[in-house]
């Protein structure tokens, strides 16, 4: 992603078309990959990235905190896929498609990124928002806790178990893949 300056992010608050275009493709590809990890379905991360879109740039000019501009988008990015996925029929939530998995370096790298992936999909959607939100896009528990009004201390209480049952259920994994003893 594009690292976009404080003061970039305030130029495109208030409707500088070339920020707001250079704010808008800076998170693309974080605002897609996101929603592609939480809805396991291409269709429903395509369709969640744009109603995302809309409601980010719709919403831009009443961001007042220029620096919790990442949190702010991907709370926004989450929100939009938690409620298109309310929306799906219940056939249509069993249908799996893993997300494409880089090349590894070596069978037990690609096992390992498997194992971990499958036991994403086995925690319920908001554990995997959390874990998801915090371990691969990098926002703090800090801001995670203020985002949702909740305090650090249970925040961070929830991320330890939430990343217990992932190193668990990644191990069950590779233990049935027998790749683990």
């Amino acid at each position: 992603m594009a690292s976009l300056t404080e003061s970039s992010v305030e130029r495109a608050i208030a409707g500088e078309p070339a920020d707001v275009e250079a704010f808008a493709l800076s998170y693309l590809p974080r605002v897609y990959g996101l929603a592609l990890r939480l809805s396991r379905d291409r269709a429903l991360a395509e369709e969640a990235t744009q109603e995302a879109y809309l409601k980010i740039l719709r919403a831009l000019p009443r961001l007042r905190q220029p620096a919790r501009a990442q949190s702010w988008v991907l709370r926004i990015t989450a929100n939009a896929v938690r409620d298109l996925w309310r929306q799906r029929e219940p056939d249509q939530l069993l249908d799996y498609e893993p997300p494409a998995i880089e090349e590894a370096e070596d069978d037990w790298e690609l096992a390992r990124r498997r194992a971990i992936d499958l036991a994403l999909d086995d925690l319920d959607y908001p554990e995997r928002e959390l874990f998801l939100v915090h371990t691969l896009e990098g926002v703090r528990l800090k801001d995670l806790a203020r985002d949702r009004d909740q305090s650090l201390s249970a925040l961070t209480s929830r991320m330890h178990r939430v990343r217990a049952k992932v190193r668990a259920r990644a191990r069950h994994h590779l233990q049935q893949a027998k790749v683990l003893a």
